[in-house]
């Protein structure tokens, strides 16, 4: 028999080495990814891999369940399946085949739903419009589909009329659904005299690794938007993780707010849902003033965020329903270390699930976040989690030249605990998540994506494009895009690490940060599009600044502006910023910039000093 002091000894030691070695993160995260690897094994086995069986599985179990509600009007799952079936049956009509790409441009509401498994039932792909776009952007995306069929918005009509003839040429058909509203240019999408019987089933069977369910675009944050082709295997495998990792249920109440035509809230909103039964309560577009009051109003338990809303949440005016709520879950990507601890504890958010996975990427990472250890972090790999899954690689990166760094041998060098890189993740065709599927009709971009002989001969990853740092622990914080940290004074600097102290600033709203070139100077100099409060004081601001930061961290420029530019997705632009520099003859915005330890107004003499060379910078 063991002595009991002995066993009472071994267990403080067994407790210290579990946390140490993350075991029950770790164990979570295997245990939710083999249950998810199982489920997607049965997927394939009984030939239902098209994403809409995901549908159908819930529509089977629960006809009568409540699967949408929409402002103020509910949808079960069988009036969205005999409404999606109208549509599928409305294109096999018009001559949509297998296949076929048909263009969806259209707001988050019911009938994009419709039009969605309508499109995927027949076996067919939506490319998925940002309906943000308009000009050259909207005509491109169009473009890139490589489709004939446009079903558009009502409410999106101008948009399309300003680009008519360049649409038209490229031979689309135009069809109007979602409003009475009739168009010259658009024929309206009528259903009324079409059938709801199911479409032919043998139009999904066979479904492949390779089918694409639809096609979702990049942000455009550095161009013209690319289209990324996700597959029906990877829309039906990454629900069945996210539910596990969640511990979602038929019982949740999802509130979706981000944009269909992104991956946030089609997938991670609308086939999670789909795949696990729940219900979505789906918002036209993402409102801080009714955000609250929509989750108090229809129960919700689990809600999404992306990019900047949390922190536009948090910007609103105190209310003592703050914490009057029914959710125990907020998941997404993109909420900054400075408003993570301030966004739970003020709205009483027990759980927050950050992830961190891009559209077209391998690989994810994700952070079960429960309290302060780990807080601000995009994800966690523990001993255990990173010995089994070795497809995540942090290599080492050269800000100047923006290319990865190579060693003596030719592979590139994983970085040290603490040691920023870029984020590398391996391209394995054999593994739905892993599977690489490239831009539709561009192939260059979908080159510049991937690196070759990368750790050992014949390897292969995904080039991420955003720089990221691993601590002892496990965890993983972002640090900044490829393209966003500067060299300034023979420094590295990272606009989020500025962007994050600053944004802590009491009287800072909104903080976007870049680096602009100054004619006769080396690098790029700090610059801060600021949105702030009327109580701001600059002298103040700058002595923060300069406390908090290294002198050669602490922007030198800063233009007031009265917003600052997002993209669909919550993300801030930067490319025009940098693009329209530091002169006042071009920026509308008033500037100021760091004369010393103040900022002082920034007009056309004091520019001319600047590029002249007599200003200390």
């Amino acid at each position: 028999m063991v002595a009991l002091p002995l066993v009472a000894a071994a267990v403080p030691v067994a407790m210290y080495a579990s946390s140490k070695l993350s075991l029950p993160q770790d164990a979570h995260l295997i245990s939710s990814l083999i249950g998810s690897k199982i489920a997607y094994s049965g997927i394939v086995k009984s030939d239902a891999l098209n994403v809409t069986h995901r549908f159908d599985g819930s529509y089977r179990k629960y006809p009568d369940r409540e699967a949408l509600v929409f402002e103020g009007r509910s949808y079960t799952y069988r009036d969205i399946n005999l409404a999606s079936n109208k549509i599928g049956n409305w294109l096999l009509a018009k001559g949509v085949k297998r296949g076929d790409i048909v263009s969806l441009f259209m707001q988050n509401k019911p009938e994009f739903l419709f039009c969605w498994l309508g499109i995927n039932k027949i076996g067919a792909t939506g490319a998925f419009i940002n309906t943000n776009l308009a000009g050259k952007p909207l005509t491109h995306s169009l473009k890139t589909a490589s489709a004939t069929m446009l079903i558009m918005d009502t409410e999106l009509a101008s948009q399309v009329a300003n680009l008519l003839e360049e649409i038209q040429q490229m031979g689309y058909s135009i069809y109007s659904y979602g409003g009475p509203e009739q168009f010259d240019f658009a024929t309206p999408l009528d259903v009324s005299g079409v059938s709801d019987a199911d479409t032919p089933e043998h139009l999904r069977r066979g479904t492949t690794n390779d089918e694409i369910a639809m096609l979702i675009y990049t942000s455009g944050t550095t161009g013209l938007p690319k289209a990324g082709r996700f597959s029906h295997s990877r829309a039906s495998v990454g629900p069945q993780f996210w539910g596990r990792f969640y511990k979602l249920s038929e019982k949740d109440r999802i509130y979706v707010s981000l944009p269909l035509y992104h991956s946030a809230g089609a997938v991670l909103g609308m086939c999670v849902a789909w795949s696990w039964g729940a219900t979505v309560v789906l918002a036209r577009k993402f409102s801080a003033t009714h955000f609250w009051d929509d989750c108090r109003r229809n129960n919700v338990t689990v809600i999404q965020y992306i990019g900047e809303i949390c922190r536009y949440l948090l910007n609103a005016p105190e209310h003592p329903l703050d914490k009057a709520h029914s959710i125990r879950l907020a998941h997404g990507n993109g909420m900054r270390p400075d408003v993570w601890n301030r966004f739970r504890d003020r709205f009483g958010i027990p759980l927050i699930g950050e992830w961190y996975a891009s559209t077209e990427g391998t690989g994810a990472l994700s952070n079960y976040n429960t309290g302060v250890a780990g807080s601000g972090a995009i994800g966690h790999r523990g001993a255990l989690a990173s010995l089994l899954d070795k497809g995540l690689k942090i290599a080492k990166f050269d800000v100047q030249t923006e290319e990865l760094i190579r060693g003596k041998n030719g592979y590139c060098i994983e970085c040290k605990a603490g040691e920023p890189g870029e984020l590398l993740t391996l391209i394995d065709s054999a593994e739905p998540t892993r599977d690489f599927k490239g831009y539709h009709q561009n192939s260059s971009a979908t080159n510049k994506k991937v690196i070759t002989d990368v750790f050992k001969t014949g390897d292969k990853y995904f080039r991420t494009g955003d720089i990221l740092r691993r601590d002892k622990d496990g965890y993983f914080y972002f640090g900044d895009r490829v393209g966003d940290t500067f060299r300034w004074k023979s420094e590295n600097v990272s606009t989020a690490e500025v962007s994050e102290v600053l944004s802590q600033y009491p009287d800072c709203i909104e903080v976007n940060i870049y680096g602009v070139q100054i004619p006769g100077h080396d690098g790029r100099a700090g610059m801060a599009a600021i949105v702030a409060k009327p109580s701001m004081n600059w002298d103040q601001f700058a002595q923060y600044a300069l406390k908090n930061l290294p002198r050669y961290s602490v922007p030198i420029f800063i233009r007031k502006t009265p917003e600052i530019e997002i993209t669909g997705t919550f993300k801030q632009r930067k490319v025009e910023l940098v693009n329209e520099g530091m002169d006042p003859s071009v920026i509308k915005d008033e500037m100021l910039w760091l004369d010393g330890h103040s900022y002082k107004p920034f007009k056309a003499a004091e520019h001319k000093r600047v590029v002249s060379g007599q200003a200390k910078l």
